[in-house]
């Protein structure tokens, strides 16, 4: 009977809220523009530090000798340089100002006896990343002119070996979109579900429910569940898009790991997570207006904290301790334990707990709020 029951509740709220179509559509449009964009943006800002950015540098050979040529041909040849030329009758000291260039470097007289050190002028709003990277190159292509060393890295290859997998230094820029963006939108389904929770406790429908023989609990489920479901088919298909159709469109391929498998209890956890939220935002909002500000509010505060819009890595340590407050971070790091550490479950097992107790408390101060829950 109460199987019926919930079924009969679940088709009702499906019916109600498949007539919104706009409202459904953009939770789904939504996470794929960001998606994209947010892909091509941190493509650009972080994947390029490890794999794609050519600097900007002006080479001045002050002393023409041939360590001098020398040390010029390797700073030019090597890839992480784009040479520009040096403009005539310019001041060292303001040939960024054009923005021609973010590096110059000067190859005085006398440098190979060390009593003139190579100089290095860097644009002042220059990356400190890059200035490590330019600073670091710049010192072993040095030492293999002045020492005569054909290939430094080479020789340092022989002392110290790098076992990091080398597609998993950074985070792939989809690999950080897909989940982070994924749950976002999934945290949104919090605006139509308490909208439509509100409409129906105003306009009397929850109180004329409760004269059938139905019960509360079935009652609270089949609201519920069609929302949890919208959320699992979210994620699922913003996991199709980054593994088979983003790479394509925008070139940076998608990993999901050596145990894909555990995405199914995460994405469990994570939806009710956020359908939660969104039973609490429906309780204590008292109007319309007050569920589409908390619910998106409440979003995007968490996606701040939780490493949406910032990715968690590039964080201050101030700003990642305070991460931790958000769920969204604990999903996305359940997500990247998945896709990037290849992480067993019980490495994930604690981060999914947080994320129940999150659900729990949700639908524990929602119950204490309202009668039908």
């Amino acid at each position: 009977m109460i199987k019926r029951q919930l079924s009969e509740i679940v088709k009702k709220e499906m019916h109600i809220m498949l007539r919104d179509k706009q409202t459904i559509l953009l939770l789904f449009l939504m996470p794929l523009a960001l998606i994209f964009f947010m892909t091509l943006a941190f493509k650009g800002v972080y994947a390029d530090k490890i794999y794609e950015k050519q600097i900007s540098t002006m080479i001045e050979n002050e002393s023409k000798t041939p360590k001098a040529n020398l040390l010029e041909q390797k700073i030019t040849s090597n890839k992480l340089i784009k040479r520009v030329e040096l403009p005539p009758g310019v001041d060292k000291d303001r040939i960024f100002e054009q923005g021609k260039a973010q590096v110059l470097v000067v190859i005085p007289g006398g440098f190979e006896t060390g009593t003139s050190p190579v100089e290095i002028y860097f644009d002042p709003v220059f990356d400190t990343g890059y200035k490590v990277a330019v600073r670091s190159l710049m010192a072993s292509l040095t030492v293999e002119v002045v020492m005569g060393i054909e290939n430094i890295d080479a020789v340092v290859a022989g002392l110290i070996t790098e076992k990091t997998r080398k597609d998993m230094i950074v985070p792939n820029p989809l690999q950080l979109t897909v989940p982070a963006y994924a749950i976002f939108a999934m945290f949104f389904i919090a605006i139509p579900m308490s909208i439509g929770f509100l409409k129906e406790k105003n306009d009397g429908t929850l109180q004329r429910l409760f004269t059938y023989a139905v019960s509360p609990n079935a009652i609270a489920l089949g609201k519920i569940i069609p929302y949890y479901i919208i959320n699992i088919i979210q994620f699922v298909l913003m996991l199709f898009v980054g593994v088979f159709i983003a790479p394509s469109l925008i070139g940076t391929p998608f990993q999901t790991g050596t145990h894909p498998w555990h995405l199914i209890p995460v994405t469990l956890v994570v939806a009710a997570a956020t359908t939660g939220f969104g039973v609490l935002i429906a309780t204590l909002a008292k109007t319309l207006e007050q569920t589409s500000t908390l619910a998106a509010s409440g979003a995007i505060l968490m996606g701040v904290l939780g490493g949406i819009m910032v990715p968690h890595f590039v964080m201050s340590p101030l700003m990642q301790k305070l991460a931790m407050i958000s769920p969204i971070y604990w999903a996305h790091q359940s997500y990247l334990d998945v896709f990037l550490r290849n992480a067993n479950l019980n490495i994930i097992l604690p981060k999914l707990a947080v994320l129940l107790f999150f659900a729990l408390a949700c639908f524990l101060i929602a119950g204490r709020r309202v009668k039908w829950m």
